[in-house]
């Protein structure tokens, strides 16, 4: 509403997502006033947590030669800072026997590159689990430019467990300079 006191506005009381808007005031930016210039952003420049749902087809297709799934795309001229990331599966039915891992990074062509991985992925296990992800040792190398690169999700062969999953992934897009 114009004419309308930032403080008097209602909050917003859930978690903000792509394509909300953030009001601040540029300091380097003079041309507004001294003061600095006011302009809007979007939130997923700040940090952003996208859920993405994997049904079981899905998850039988992860592997680098099958689908991987991309959790957050490529942004020309950035890249994707993962910060955390939180995986609710869902058990339906069939224990998985596949022992296969699970890989996040940004290469899925070789399960050498990745920003985290976690052996033997529910297998043998016959209920729902969550499982929490950081990358390992605080710290992982890739060798060779993250920049312009999705985040993704993939496996080192099929899956054949009867389960789904939701990955809450929070992240932010980082601008190269």
């Amino acid at each position: 509403m114009a004419g309308q006191r930032l403080t008097d506005k209602t909050a917003l009381e859930e978690q903000a997502g792509s394509g909300d808007l953030l009001m601040l005031v540029d300091v380097s930016d003079s041309s507004g006033s001294s003061a600095g210039t006011s302009k809007k952003t979007d939130f997923k420049y700040v940090i952003q947590t996208d859920k993405i749902s994997l049904s079981n087809a899905e998850v039988q297709d992860l592997t680098h030669a099958g689908s991987p799934k991309t959790l957050v795309g490529a942004l020309s001229g950035y890249m994707v800072t993962p910060l955390n990331v939180t995986i609710l599966v869902t058990y339906a039915s069939a224990t998985e026997s596949s022992n296969s891992s699970l890989y996040l990074g940004y290469d899925s062509s070789s399960n050498s590159q990745y920003w985290v991985t976690m052996g033997r992925f529910m297998n043998g296990i016959t209920t729902s689990n969550t499982y929490i992800l950081a990358s390992e040792s605080g710290s992982a190398a890739h060798n060779a430019s993250i920049l312009n690169k999705p985040f993704l999700m993939w496996s080192s062969a099929a899956f054949n467990g009867g389960w789904s999953c939701d990955v809450y992934i929070t992240y932010a897009y980082t601008k190269v300079l």
